[in-house]
């Protein structure tokens, strides 16, 4: 256990020493470089931490920059991004991502680029007309995984038109995601291992090749993030991106970033509600600035595990005497210990049950503390907590209502009542 509590350290101080030696590398510029719309970004979320996401791994997003990383997705997501770039240029993008019991997890995603009027020219004069061009991708992604290691691949159609002129190629990506520990994951990826050529009149073109690696610390219970990735792209030099997250509450987000590839600054955050999430991005570089909103939709446990209740309220030496609540989980690693706590409106521990593995789908409380008293009428709350492989903690909450007990005892005693209703033979009832 001391040998691994080293080595986990010196796996830490490496990734932030590489933040150290990654920041004065030179800025490196892929105008030009062929693909360059596909180094742009697949979220909001993603562009506000400056790219830095490679070993990110949340979101079905992530294919986008690390098909590895996808092998951390929990829950069915869809994911939706818009963005208005300069000379008009409008970016869409989108991906769907599902996991499987046992199958791995399956992805579908989408970018979509249309420019708008160029001034068509030679190197003498102007033609007097315009055109404009566009590019599309689609990709299909698959990885598989457990919670400390993953792997993944992209296979993707790439389509461009310039000029009434097209042409299609195919390409694909590969990646894996590394955990070593709850406080660090590791990501690679490569794109365009294998690089779409595209013909557009005679002369056929490569996509750009890129080679990704990056860290992320997770800080504070995972309410602080700290992001890092070095890449290098064919044609350009290595360039170093990354970014900050910070979660004051559990729904809000608040980012920032830096992508030296083109030189730009991100700020944005993002707001949650229910199964619903909303991010938005605000990019400042050389030619201005970009506004990028992109929206998530997720189905299934979102939070990890849920917790829910058969009914609100319950009278222990009612009809109703009990609660049952009701275990779901969806997490990529396996469950080591969970716990259920009931606390009052004061926050006040009432009760625990708890046990060893991954918890049973129904648990039962009868208004008992753990002295095994009942206690008051009122409102309390049933928090589950489970506890993963990798020591990190997913948490959910119910609430229920203790009612109409207010003058009975805190010990619950039961009488029993014998006797007979013949009144003929002197016998009283008792």
């Amino acid at each position: 256990m001391e040998r691994y509590e080293k080595a986990r350290k010196w796996i830490i101080a490496v990734a932030v020493l590489g933040v150290v030696i990654a920041g004065p590398l030179q800025a490196a510029n892929d105008a030009g470089a062929p693909g360059a719309f596909m180094r742009f970004g697949g979220s909001a979320r993603s562009l506000a931490l400056g790219g830095a996401v490679s070993a990110l791994g949340d979101g079905a997003a992530s294919s986008y920059w690390n098909p590895g990383s996808l092998s951390q997705l929990r829950n069915t997501e869809i994911t939706a991004m818009s963005a208005t770039m300069f000379s008009d240029t409008q970016y869409s993008y989108f991906s769907f991502g599902k996991p499987t019991d046992g199958k791995g997890v399956f992805s579908f995603g989408g970018t979509y680029v249309t420019s708008g009027e160029f001034e068509q020219a030679d190197i003498y004069h102007d033609l007097g007309n315009t055109f404009n061009e566009s590019e599309g991708v689609f990709t299909a992604s698959y990885a598989r995984g457990g919670s400390r290691f993953g792997y993944g691949t992209t296979l993707k159609s790439i389509s461009q038109q310039i000029n009434g002129i097209s042409g299609t190629g195919f390409g694909v990506d590969v990646g894996m995601y590394l955990r070593p520990d709850r406080r660090l994951s590791l990501g690679m990826s490569v794109q365009n291992a294998i690089q779409p050529e595209i013909t557009l009149d005679q002369y056929p073109e490569k996509m750009a090749r890129t080679l990704r690696t990056g860290f992320v610390l997770h800080l504070l219970s995972k309410k602080l993030l700290v992001l890092g990735d070095v890449s290098k792209t064919e044609f350009s030099g290595s360039y170093f991106s990354g970014g900050v997250e910070v979660q004051p509450m559990r729904s809000l987000a608040l980012r920032a970033g830096y992508d030296s590839l083109h030189e730009q600054v991100g700020f944005g955050g993002g707001i949650r509600h229910g199964k619903w999430q909303v991010d938005f991005a605000q990019l400042s570089h050389d030619l201005g600035s970009t506004t990028v909103v992109s929206a998530t939709m997720r189905f299934g446990i979102y939070d990890g595990v849920e917790i829910n209740s058969d009914r609100n309220r319950f009278s222990p030496s009612g009809a109703e005497r009990s609660v049952d609540f009701h275990i779901d989980a969806a997490i990529r690693g396996s469950v080591e210990s969970w716990a259920i706590l009931m606390t009052d409106l004061d926050g006040d521990l009432i009760r625990v049950i708890e046990g060893e593995g991954h918890p049973p789908e129904v648990v039962t409380w009868n208004g008992d503390d753990n002295n095994g008293r009942l206690i008051n009428d009122g409102n309390y709350k049933a928090t589950i907590t489970l506890v993963d492989d990798i020591g990190t903690k997913w948490n959910n909450s119910v609430d229920v209502a203790i009612l109409g007990f207010r003058n009975r005892t805190k010990t619950p005693m039961r009488i029993n009542i014998s006797g007979s209703d013949n009144r003929d033979n002197g016998e009283d009832e008792k």
